[in-house]
C-alpha cells in the first residue's frame, strides 16, 4: 500500500548551513556556548556541551564569527527543542545537546545584521 499522506514544512523561512567558526552564546543565567549548525530569519540550531542547568522562558543569545569581527548581540529568542545528540569522539565524556531556538522580535538593526550574516556567511541547504 502506498503512503499518500503529505508532509508539510512548518518552517516559514529558508534554512542555511553556516560556515565554520560561527558560534552562539546563549545567555540564560548559566551561559551555553556552541557551534551553530543552521540558521534562518526565524531562528537557529546549535550544538553545545550539556550542563545541569535548565532553560525556561525567554532567552537572549549572541551570534559571532571568530576572526571576522561579526557580533550580533542580545537576540531575543525562545527554546523550541533541546535534544541529546551522540558525542562522536570516543575519547570524550561530554554530553552534547542540539538546541533549536525561534527568534522573537528583532530590532531593525538586529534584523539588518542577520540579513547581512545570512548573505555572507551561510550556504543554502
Amino acid at each position: 500500500m502506498e503512503n499518500t499522506e503529505m508532509i508539510f514544512e512548518r518552517r516559514l523561512h529558508e534554512r542555511f548551513l553556516v560556515k565554520q567558526g560561527v558560534y552562539a552564546l546563549l545567555k540564560n543565567g548559566a551561559s551555553k556556548l556552541g557551534q551553530i549548525k543552521n540558521i534562518s530569519k526565524g531562528g537557529l540550531a546549535f550544538v553545545y556541551i550539556n550542563g545541569s542547568e535548565q532553560m525556561h522562558g525567554s532567552l537572549l543569545l549572541d551570534i559571532f564569527l571568530s576572526g571576522h569581527g561579526f557580533h550580533l548581540k542580545d537576540v531575543p529568542c525562545n527554546k523550541i527543542s533541546d535534544i541529546h545528540v551522540e558525542n562522536k569522539s570516543p575519547f570524550s565524556d561530554f554530553k552534547m545537546r542540539h538546541l533549536g531556538v525561534q527568534f522573537s522580535e528583532l530590532s531593525h538593526d538586529q534584523s539588518n545584521l542577520l540579513d547581512m550574516f545570512i548573505q555572507n556567511y551561510t550556504i543554502s541547504i
